[in-house]
């Protein structure tokens, strides 16, 4: 065998052997493939079925707000006034028709933590499950 110098001046650079990476990265492929699950899979949900009657009525909104900075409290359930002595008793009775549990608190931003969550235990109390608390906005 012979080499000449002419052919190796001509080709001064290395070159890489790309054939194992191209082999490397077809793997990985590959597994990342068969890695990832065909069927993605969520969470299981079921919607309940209820009555006709029940269905129709609108959820239970209590509304603690201060008129003014000197003014009491005043508690509103699906816009009337209700004294806070009958406030639990109110909540039971309306929880005892329906067979969602929920209730929403929606308190003015000036109120106390302790205020609010007067409301909240009192619901409680009276067999809320869910409550969700919501901040008034003054107009």
């Amino acid at each position: 065998m012979a080499f000449s110098a002419s052919a190796s001046a001509a080709h001064t650079g290395a070159e890489i052997n790309v054939t194992p990476l191209i082999d490397v990265l077809l793997v990985l492929f590959i597994l990342f493939m068969v890695i990832v699950p065909q069927h993605q899979r969520g969470l299981d949900s079921a919607i309940p079925q209820g009555k006709a009657s029940t269905a129709s009525l609108p959820l239970v909104t209590v509304q603690v707000m201060r008129h003014g900075p000197q003014l009491p409290v005043q508690y509103f359930v699906d816009q009337r006034v209700v004294p806070m002595a009958e406030l639990q008793s109110l909540l039971q009775s309306m929880f005892a028709v329906r067979q969602d549990h929920t209730l929403i608190v929606q308190a003015d931003r000036d109120l106390s933590y302790q205020q609010v969550a007067t409301v909240v235990s009192l619901g409680r109390l009276a067999g809320a499950q869910q409550i969700a608390l919501n901040a008034l906005h003054k107009p």
